[in-house]
């Protein structure tokens, strides 16, 4: 395949997606970012009745035709959940109201209470100009019974939970969560919490994506650590496809081309571990793509239809390259199209060159700074020196964001401005 372009690499990826057939109702408050499996059509109103949206004095609108000084009469006090049955205004009269109380019903506008000369004895004056209408909300004016309020695929937001709530509904019907497992490649991985051996490392990955897979809408669930064998880990691909557990599978390390198997001491052989077992137990549709970080990423879809993504083993680059294609991947499984990034993208200048090679897709990790006038200025992380990509977790807590070079440049100047994804809310002044 000649387009290696992480664009093209999605594209194929999103072909082969395994959409998530299940449904259950789950508690309104609970569904922060779940996605609606069948249209949501309200049966109440909001608002249920006509009520005022401030404090204020109900009144007719037809009392200020004249345009003249107007002293109303005020024969009702009217609080938010007023049970009395509501009289009729007469000419002249007003009835005050709160911020969410039921205005009697041939009340057609209301005025601030502020707006008001005087109000005393029972009395108000009132002596502006009146708007029809104005601060009042009709029957349905909010929501409207009967109409589609949230269509099959909607992932719900937290003003969508108000909403809901506002109907009434205590329940909400969605689709299941897909299932992804997690598994990580490395004779010398230990898990955190473990005392480490000689040569060993923490296994950092499957913990990121544990929460990385949460985030993003899945259940992850942690199919183990694996030696750096083909026969074992395709032994592990297909007792994993066998169970049809996963709706997604992704695993990191084992990626590149750097494994060999030794016979007598002597190389024999040079291949990719994770693609080549992929290849063994499925089929595999996509491996290496122009991006830095993530080049050895990989793609493929096992015997029995499960999809897997095999993402490189550095840290930085599970995040880059989860974000970029497993992410939205799993938003989409769940039947959605409104698939969302975890942090908000800011302008920044860039304070120095950046030269890149042509074709790659390349991130950079950035820390950023407030000018005095309150613009941000994106200072590019150093990388390692001699190159290496082995200081992988200083940069990434250090860093305020990221921001991509396209795979069309080579060279940005310094003071162009650039797009970063911050990591966090915050920015230190």
């Amino acid at each position: 395949m000649n387009d290696k372009t992480a664009k093209k690499l999605f594209e194929i990826a999103e072909k082969n997606i395994k959409k998530v057939s299940g449904v259950e109702n789950i508690p309104v408050e609970d569904g922060l970012g779940r996605v609606i499996s069948k249209d949501i059509v309200p049966n109440n109103n909001v608002p249920p009745f006509t009520r005022s949206a401030v404090d204020g004095f109900a009144l007719m609108y037809s009392d200020f035709s004249d345009k003249k000084l107007k002293i109303f009469k005020v024969k009702d006090q009217i609080t938010a959940g007023y049970s009395k049955e509501l009289m009729p205004l007469n000419s002249g009269e007003a009835a005050f109201v709160t911020t969410g109380a039921p205005v009697p019903p041939n009340a057609d506008s209301v005025v601030l209470i502020e707006d008001a000369k005087e109000y005393s004895n029972g009395f108000m004056t009132y002596e502006k100009e009146v708007e029809k209408g104005s601060y009042i909300s009709p029957v349905g004016d909010d929501i409207a019974a009967g109409e589609i309020l949230f269509k099959k695929g909607h992932r719900i937001r937290f003003c969508d939970i108000a909403a809901l709530s506002g109907i009434g509904l205590g329940r909400v019907p969605v689709y299941k969560k897909p299932v992804v497992g997690i598994l990580s490649g490395g004779n010398e991985l230990v898990s955190p919490g473990e005392s480490l051996g000689r040569n060993e490392i923490y296994n950092i990955n499957t913990t990121a994506l544990k929460s990385l897979v949460k985030d993003a809408g899945g259940i992850p669930e942690v199919i183990g650590v694996v030696e750096d064998k083909l026969e074992k880990l395709v032994e592990i691909f297909k007792t994993a496809d066998n169970s049809q557990k996963y709706d997604l599978i992704i695993s990191t390390g084992g990626t590149g081309a750097s494994f060999l198997v030794l016979e007598n001491k002597e190389i024999t052989n040079f291949y990719d571990l994770v693609p080549s077992a992929v290849e063994k137990t499925g089929k595999l549709l996509f491996h290496g793509v122009r991006l830095v970080p993530g080049k050895p990423t990989s793609f493929g879809v096992l015997d029995k239809g499960t999809p897997i993504f095999a993402l490189a083993g550095w840290p930085y680059s599970v995040l880059i390259t989860f974000d970029l294609f497993v992410r939205p991947y799993i938003q989409k499984s769940m039947n959605t199209e409104n698939a969302y990034k975890r942090y908000p993208t800011v302008k920044a200048t860039l304070k120095k060159d950046i030269f890149k090679e042509e074709g790659v897709r390349k991130y950079f990790q950035v820390k950023l700074t407030k000018e005095k006038n309150g613009n941000l200025l994106a200072s590019v992380m150093p990388a390692p020196k001699p190159p290496s990509a082995a200081r992988s977790l200083s940069p990434m807590i250090n860093a305020d964001g990221s921001f991509v070079a396209k795979e069309s440049s080579t060279f940005i100047k310094a003071g162009s401005t650039i797009d970063v994804v911050l990591s966090d809310y915050e920015i230190d002044d």
